[in-house]
């Protein structure tokens, strides 16, 4: 078999040109795709020829494929043409006409015109090369995976539907006049996001605010607008407010809630995003990135649910902050309180606690002895509240002193347990134990650890009705070389164990359920620790009975302390 030549020839006359289409329309044996203006459907409807060899590709069984733009004007023809091709699809403002088969190429020059009727076709470009061919095969591919199916096309039309586009747009002035066209076709209601202020700045110097306040103006239109505020956003919005008193609305955006992207939304329909590429320059032209352009009804609504949400966070994180400022302010006032409370008390304990101690050393009457007990030991409680107090207030003002020392925290606790020994001689029901790894030296406030220490043995007895409360002096054990250089204290009772509902708080100021205690103690002792360096922690043992009454908890509670160990021995030191 001969192979036909390949060639590349113009063909000039009606006549030829049909005769040479036709012949190609002929030689098609698996498909022939062709792409044409919005006037080739009424081309192919109107000229016979063609009607009848598309037709005839049609009996054959050979795949027809055909890209136009359907408008109100051809969309008879394109209904018409359905019956004739495989599938018809529609592409905005597409432009040329040529056809493509696995044989031939051809192209047209129809003169485009308004009025109905056949266009002369007068000249026609043909080839059989392979390399045209293939290369025409896959443009036609490009633009028909762009093209939309024509029955979406035609329903639009019948309907009045907009046809749903998202745009990429990478020229940043073609986005600033889309801006301002948007702006200009809203009827109802303008949403904006500036990213940053200086977005905002740079979006006024271009003149889209002012052209944002004139459409407002004269349309009556809804504006409201997010972005992160200052002086120069915050001014700019309160006169135009107070210039045309128009219904402009502003929101601060604050830091966690800021996109890197403006948005502008129009009427719930339209939406234009541009990404923020630089925030240092002076003009939008050169801060501006790419943009998206939109009037997808499910894309458009989306951004609508973000910005309507941003909008609500932001009026709940206003009123957060004032709900803030307010709960700074009282609780300034009640720190202000405790520290002139913890002050005044200190006048009256002192002669309280010398005078009744002397009134008791001079009498022998075994009642009046008892009742002046009583005074002292309320003034003693009185004297520890207000050691609290000023300490909680020394605590959150940042100037609580610590002094440490080395000591041998071994003899230490066991100096402290004798003071409660000789508290508890008279009460039966109370045993304090004591375990110990023995000599352990540690670089600490010693008065502070006593406090923490005493803190902790009264708040066990205060819980333990009868029974053990167990002290324990032990090096902790671990894996970590962390944890071999840190001693454990652990003041383990039998009392009722913590209400599980104030474990979470356990160390906070005023976290108590029982009428012994303020909380103050333990808020107290965990800042002491934790300038040391250490932990605190406390934990429920075995169930029975909760402290603070009813239900099953556990029986007793077990609270400890951490410290870093000394790792040698030295000469007592001074610290501030």
């Amino acid at each position: 078999m001969v192979q036909e030549e390949e060639k590349i020839q113009d063909i000039y006359g009606v006549e030829n040109v049909i005769s040479v289409s036709l012949n190609c329309f002929a030689q098609a044996k698996v498909s022939y795709d062709s792409c044409g203006d919005f006037t080739l459907p009424s081309v192919i409807m109107t000229t016979e020829p063609m009607r009848n060899a598309y037709l005839q590709l049609l009996k054959r069984g050979i795949r027809t494929r055909l890209i136009t733009e359907i408008t109100e004007k051809n969309i008879a023809y394109c209904k018409e043409l359905t019956k004739l091709v495989y599938e018809l699809r529609h592409l905005e403002g597409i432009k040329g006409n040529f056809s493509v088969s696995e044989s031939d190429y051809v192209a047209t020059a129809i003169q485009q015109q308004e009025e109905e009727g056949q266009p002369p076709i007068s000249q026609l470009i043909h080839s059989n090369a392979r390399v045209m061919i293939e290369q025409q095969q896959y443009f036609f591919e490009t633009l028909w995976n762009k093209a939309i199916p024509a029955e979406h096309r035609i329903r639009e039309i019948q309907e009045g539907i907009k046809p749903e586009v998202i745009e990429t747009i990478r020229q940043p002035k073609a986005t600033q006049d889309r801006v301002f066209g948007l702006i200009k076709s809203a009827n109802e209601e303008i949403l904006v996001i500036f990213s940053t202020s200086n977005a905002f700045r740079r979006q006024e110097k271009a003149g889209a605010v002012d052209f944002l306040r004139r459409t407002a103006k004269s349309k009556d239109v809804k504006v409201r607008i997010l972005s992160p505020f200052d002086d120069y956003v915050r001014n700019i919005i309160d006169k135009i407010k107070k210039e045309d008193k128009i219904r402009v609305e502003l929101r601060n955006i604050q830091e966690p809630l800021q996109i890197n992207v403006s948005i502008l939304i129009v009427d719930r329909s339209s939406l234009l995003s541009a990404e923020l590429k630089s925030d240092s320059k002076e003009t939008s032209l050169e801060a501006i990135g790419l943009a998206t352009y939109s009037n997808s009804k499910p894309t458009v609504l989306s951004y609508v649910s973000i910005f309507e949400s941003l909008w609500n966070q932001t009026e709940l994180y206003e009123e957060t902050r004032q709900l803030y400022q307010q709960l700074r302010s009282h609780d300034k006032m009640k720190q202000e309180f405790m520290d002139i409370a913890a002050h005044e008390l200190r006048t009256p304990i002192q002669p309280i606690l010398g005078l009744a101690q002397v009134l008791k050393d001079q009498i022998s009457d075994s009642t009046q002895i008892r009742f002046l007990d009583v005074i002292l030991r309320n003034a003693k409680r009185l004297q520890k509240l207000q050691g609290e107090m000023l300490d909680v207030t020394r605590i959150e003002g940042g100037s609580m002193k610590i002094y440490k020392e080395s000591f041998n925290l071994h003899e230490l606790i066991l100096h402290v347990l004798q003071d409660f020994h000789t508290q508890l001689k008279d009460d039966a029901r109370i045993k304090l134990n004591y375990r110990s790894d023995g000599d352990i030296w540690v670089i600490a406030d010693k008065n502070r650890i006593i406090q923490v220490i005493s803190n902790l043995l009264d708040n066990a007895i205060k819980f333990t009705i009868a029974g053990r409360i167990l002290v324990q002096l032990r090096k902790r054990e671990g894996k970590k070389i962390a944890d071999s250089n840190q001693v454990i204290v652990s003041v383990k009772d039998e009392g009722p164990g913590i209400d599980p509902s104030i474990i979470p708080r356990l160390f906070t100021k005023f976290a108590s359920k029982s009428e012994k205690g303020t909380g103050l103690g333990l808020f107290i002792s965990k800042s002491i620790i934790e300038t040391h360096s250490g932990e605190i922690w406390a934990k429920n043992r075995v169930n029975r009975r909760k402290r603070g009454g009813g239900g099953s908890c556990g029986s007793g509670a077990t609270f400890s302390f951490s410290l870093p160990v000394k790792l040698h021995r030295s000469n007592s030191d001074l610290f501030s």
